[in-house]
């Protein structure tokens, strides 16, 4: 009897040291700084994060091609409010991430809906 409780209570221990070993493995490695941060649209301090970690150069590109085009998005809808000024600015910060990249290329004030020319009078003499 002693045998079948020491046998059972060794198999439940090497069982929850298992599933401890699991959990702790499950933990995403990308919850970094950066991460947190893109993710709760808190870019300035993503991009402040950027470069803290320990990342090879093909990482750093993608974050920073992913920072860039979150700046992108949230000078669209700058733009789409009418807030040049933010439109502007988001955009100098996406293309200071990525200066040569297409999709930052444009200006805010060419991406704007040009002025229609008011109906001009005729004068006849």
């Amino acid at each position: 009897m002693k045998s079948f409780v020491i046998r059972l209570f060794s198999l439940m221990a090497l069982a929850l040291a298992l599933t401890a070993c699991q959990s702790t493995a499950s933990t995403p490695a990308s919850s970094s700084g950066f991460e947190t941060e893109l993710a709760a649209g808190r870019l300035e301090s993503a991009q402040l994060a950027l470069g803290s970690e320990h990342e090879d150069a093909a990482q750093l590109a993608e974050r920073r091609k992913r920072l860039a085009d979150a700046y992108l998005e949230r000078s669209r809808k700058a733009l789409q409010n009418g807030d040049v000024n933010g439109a502007s600015a988001n955009l100098s910060r996406a293309r200071s991430l990525m200066p040569r990249a297409p999709g930052v290329a444009a200006d805010v004030s060419g991406l704007r809906k040009p002025a229609t020319p008011a109906s001009q009078p005729t004068c006849t003499p």
